[in-house]
């Protein structure tokens, strides 16, 4: 959001005589996880903290909100008074955001954000995506469904940017300041986040032919046992195969004569003919229909898990948010 939209939004909560509470973050050293009463004419503080940090000099800063550079610097300093810490280095050539105020600048560009999107989504009778949009999804998802459907939804949003992350760690949600998180499989509860299921994800044991051209295929789990198999790791623990047999769901840990951390690899190392994968099978349905990987066990398929989107309560549900898992549950 450009300096010029910040001031414009706050001036009337400026004006208006009403006290808010401003979030602010953690530090090591200084700041405490918790919330400050903030008076309307400290928002003016708070805006030109934001434009310093931006302009990345008191000068800039005062030209971007038109006042004198003795009046930015004093205005800095009575924001740092108040919440006890300092938030730049300054040197008489250069300005830079201490640890303190990097982590104040991220919560109040976020709230700033926030604010602008709630305005414009009841100005606008639901609002258009726009702003920063901050998502995180498991790596082979987001390759394979994330990034096209993203690209396709960035192409209809002019005014929407986005951040993504794509690791199979599981992100702080809130804490990591992320507007939506796709997870996949059982999520546990959580009172300050909403779970919203928008597919079943459906996976599936593969070989390459090269594989299978000297080898008998696995009629049965249990046939594994004579085979080479790949196994996915995380956080040092090793990803069960799933199976339903006589009507029993099973867990099966093969023993893997090569681990591997990352769908991808998994994949490029099964159709390189090193052995049998369990993977996704939106991850492999491309390779299958080439005939690049051969699908095994198909009989004894486990139940699919669910493909869950989580975003945080705390936060309206803005339209770049709702728009985007509305997309996602319509094409999966």
């Amino acid at each position: 959001m450009s300096l010029k939209a910040m001031i414009s939004l706050l001036m009337p909560l400026m004006c208006s005589g009403r006290q808010y509470t401003l979030p602010i973050g953690d530090s090591a050293s200084t700041l405490r996880r918790g919330t400050r009463r903030v008076a309307p004419n400290n928002f003016s503080d708070i805006v030109t903290f934001v434009a310093a940090a931006e302009a990345g000099s008191f000068v800039g800063a005062a030209r971007l909100r038109s006042m004198t550079r003795s009046g930015i610097a004093k205005s800095v300093a009575r924001l740092e008074d108040r919440l006890g810490v300092r938030l730049f280095n300054r040197t008489t050539r250069s300005l830079g955001l201490t640890d303190d105020g990097r982590i104040f600048l991220d919560r109040c560009t976020r709230i700033l954000s926030d604010l602008e999107e709630a305005e414009q989504s009841l100005s606008l009778g639901g609002g258009e995506p726009q702003g920063m949009f901050r998502l995180t999804a498991p790596a082979t998802f987001g390759r394979v469904i994330i990034l096209p459907l993203l690209s396709e939804f960035l192409n209809s949003a002019p005014k929407l940017r986005a951040e993504v992350s794509l690791t199979d760690r599981i992100n702080d949600i809130i804490e990591d300041g992320y507007d939506l998180a796709i997870r996949i499989g059982d999520v546990r509860e959580n009172g300050s986040l909403i779970a919203r299921a928008i597919a079943k994800q459906h996976d599936v044991v593969v070989a390459s032919p090269v594989y299978l051209s000297d080898r008998p295929r696995p009629q049965h789990p249990d046939d594994l046992v004579g085979h080479s198999c790949l196994g996915y790791v995380s956080a040092g623990q090793s990803r069960p195969w799933r199976f339903i047999v006589d009507g029993e769901p099973i867990l099966v840990r093969p023993h893997a004569r090569l681990s591997l951390d990352g769908g991808e690899a998994l994949r490029d190392a099964a159709i390189s003919g090193a052995g049998l994968a369990f993977l996704p099978g939106y991850a492999v349905r491309k390779d299958i229909e080439e005939g690049r990987l051969i699908p095994l066990l198909e009989e004894y398929a486990a139940d699919p898990v669910p493909i869950t989107a989580l975003y945080p309560t705390r936060r309206h549900l803005a339209p770049k948010v709702r728009q985007f898992i509305d997309l996602l549950a319509s094409r999966l």
